[in-house]
């Protein structure tokens, strides 16, 4: 049997505290618990607190769970939220459209897929996985946010993403910014082939009755089937049933 990496056995530590949580761990409980020499299982701990996923105990000395594994928790519970709350909302424009719609929220740079349905065409471009990570304007999604974003946010953004942009089949900023231009004038935001071949999406941005801006619902379908005709149509639905669920 191949021998564990350090990153293994740090989400075993991980795993092990989650676990005892209530009670707490002490080094000792650690290394007999999972086996390991105390230097290793002590310099896998320290390297844990830096980065805030334990924290110690300063009297007892026992291990607990840190600030940044409650960060992440809360994090996905409001994404699963979130997804539950307006997984009827794709099913309708999925309904509709009869293509794929996704979710996407912002974390930090990126947008994050939190929700995607699938709609009935026989061919669905089911361009991103739920889960899936990408810089904000890749997506039809995070492209729609950003065109409703004020310019001081929208080129915080496109500055910042910017070397990673050009990832995406050298897409540039000056294209990006033209982009965004475009959405702001259709009020709907179109962009193909960059994140994957030979799909174009079209986005809307998700904002509740006072305006805030929660995500970008997209509906992405092959090149071919989405014409500039059908683009505007699918736009149009994505509105229509954002407002209609609104309006519940």
């Amino acid at each position: 049997m191949a021998a564990l990496t350090s990153v293994q056995k740090a989400i075993q530590i991980l795993k092990c505290i989650q676990e005892n949580q209530e009670k707490g761990l002490r080094l000792v409980d650690v290394c007999a618990l999972l086996q390991l020499e105390k230097p290793t299982a002590l310099r896998l701990l320290k390297q844990l607190l830096q980065e805030q996923l334990v924290t110690r105990h300063a009297r007892t000395r026992k291990y607990y769970l840190g600030d940044y594994c409650h960060q992440l928790s809360q994090i996905v519970t409001t994404h699963s939220s979130l997804s539950n709350r307006y997984s009827p909302l794709l099913k309708r424009i999925s309904a509709r459209t009869e293509d794929a719609s996704f979710l996407v929220v912002i974390q930090d740079l990126d947008t994050l897929c939190i929700a995607r349905e699938v709609g009935s065409y026989p061919i669905q471009a089911l361009a991103i996985p739920v889960g899936n990570r990408q810089p904000i304007g890749v997506g039809a999604g995070g492209l729609a946010m950003l065109s409703d974003f004020d310019q001081d946010l929208c080129r915080h953004y496109l500055l910042a993403n910017r070397a990673r942009f050009l990832k995406y089949k050298s897409l540039t900023l000056e294209a990006m910014t033209m982009r965004i231009e475009k959405a702001r004038k259709k009020g709907y935001a179109v962009i193909g082939s960059h994140a994957v071949n030979r799909v174009t999406g079209v986005g809307v941005s998700l904002k509740s009755k006072e305006g805030e801006i929660i995500g970008g619902i997209s509906v992405a379908a092959l090149d071919n089937r989405m014409t500039q005709k059908r683009q505007e149509n699918v736009a149009q639905i994505i509105k229509e049933e954002i407002a209609a669920f609104l309006d519940r």
